[in-house]
């Protein structure tokens, strides 16, 4: 009995520090942005303030799990922080001038606290996952719909946030495709998916994203919507990789894969047109 009292109140003040971090990244992207003196800001400054706020990030799980972690632990604290770092480039890339109105302030406002929600809902993703490590929890599959929901945003985020960015293509291209690779990567290891059948599943529901992608990138500069291209693929190609079945050695599932991405490619294309 006493025990189980333990456990609660370990688990209250770990979801206390939790909500204390991801209230505390919230509010500091919301102070810069309002409090930002530059009409525009500067590309490189961007991915520094990124990286400062995935660092805090990644510093105060671990002070939210009392420095109780194993290896695979950094994994999953990677994988919040860098969601992190892809929503603060969306933030800031997205509202790129500076708040001139009050109304400009109150949208960020509402966004942040969507933000909020996300940061926080991802930390206990990460909370599970790390409990997983030591002993058996019925929520593992909560932590991985999350783990999910969260690779979908982040690949939107990374593909409009390099395509606004304004880098030369040989730099955009590879940064999109590492992007997608360590998301989908660090996904499907939350699913157990390991050995040849993990890089396998990864480089095929990399092409896709990719393909798709190309096959709008080039119509015009409308990045907010060419953004969702590899969210589909990305949404289409979990689900059925993850469904697939192999039988002696041959993914049965292949001729789906292409016909699917050949109809998105050509739909794509309609609506980009």
């Amino acid at each position: 009995m006493i025990s189980r009292r333990d456990d609660t109140n370990v688990d209250n003040e770990k979801r206390g520090k939790l909500l204390l971090v991801a209230a505390l990244i919230s509010l500091m992207m919301f102070l810069f942005k309002v409090s930002q003196m530059q009409t525009q800001t500067l590309i490189w400054s961007v991915y520094i303030h990124a990286a400062l706020y995935a660092l805090v990030a990644f510093v105060g799980l671990l002070w939210a799990f009392n420095f109780q972690v194993k290896k695979k632990s950094f994994l999953y604290l990677f994988q919040a922080s860098l969601f992190i770092f892809a929503e603060v480039l969306f933030v800031e890339l997205f509202f790129f001038q500076k708040f001139s109105r009050i109304y400009e302030a109150i949208i960020l406002l509402i966004l942040i606290f969507l933000i909020f929600l996300g940061n926080y809902f991802v930390f206990l993703m990460t909370n599970v996952f790390n409990v997983s490590l030591y002993k058996q929890i019925p929520l593992m599959q909560v932590g991985r719909t999350v783990s999910y929901l969260a690779s979908v945003f982040m690949i939107y985020f990374f593909t409009f946030s390099l395509l606004v960015s304004g880098f030369a293509p040989y730099i955009t291209i590879p940064a999109i495709v590492l992007a997608y690779i360590v998301v989908a990567l660090l996904h499907y290891i939350n699913i157990d998916v390991v050995g040849g059948e993990l890089l396998r599943k990864v480089g095929i529901t990399v092409l896709i994203m990719v393909l798709l992608l190309l096959s709008v990138v080039f119509s015009g500069n409308i990045h907010e919507m060419f953004s969702f291209a590899p969210v589909v693929g990305y949404f289409l190609s979990v689900s059925i990789v993850t469904q697939e079945r192999i039988s002696n050695g041959i993914v049965r599932r292949i001729p789906a894969y292409m016909v699917i991405l050949s109809i998105l490619m050509i739909l794509i294309l309609m609506l980009a047109r």
